[in-house]
């Protein structure tokens, strides 16, 4: 979103916070080991002279899914994920405010990632160091098979 607006000439920057989502998978939570998000992005949008955040990431079909109603974004009020679903359950909370930031913080997400999920940094090496005869090659990757 930051950079479609930014192709319009519309001021943006990209937010990140942390947050907790109650209505996590258990297939995520037990790949993270938790369900603590940390570093969820967000668009901050320069309308009428003011920053407004937005979180265009629930289509319809996963507001259903999740039974939380769509977010109503007007261009006046922040639009972030929603606290609760429509039953009044928690969804999204909000923990830790990051700030917004004109380009994309590479040294705080690596950071955090190690601070927050020191096993995926493991798991990620492990996966690109050791030889596996199922991998492919970049000579043998075919751009049009995925």
């Amino acid at each position: 979103m930051v950079a479609l607006c930014r192709k319009h000439e519309i001021p943006a920057r990209i937010g990140l916070a942390d947050v907790i989502n109650h209505l996590s998978s258990p297939k995520l939570i037990e790949w993270l080991r938790t369900d603590y998000f940390a570093m969820h992005g967000y668009a901050d949008v320069y309308i009428e002279g003011k920053w407004i955040k937005a979180t265009p990431v629930f289509d319809q079909d996963l507001c259903t899914k999740f039974g939380v109603h769509p977010l109503d974004f007007d261009g006046k009020s922040d639009a972030i994920l929603q606290a609760n679903t429509a039953d009044g359950k928690k969804h999204m909370e909000y923990v830790k405010q990051h700030g917004t930031f004109d380009d994309m913080p590479i040294a705080l997400i690596l950071q955090t990632v190690e601070a927050v999920y020191p096993h995926l940094l493991q798991d990620f090496a492990t996966a690109f160091t050791q030889p596996s005869h199922d991998k492919q090659t970049a000579s043998e990757w075919n751009p049009k098979q995925d």
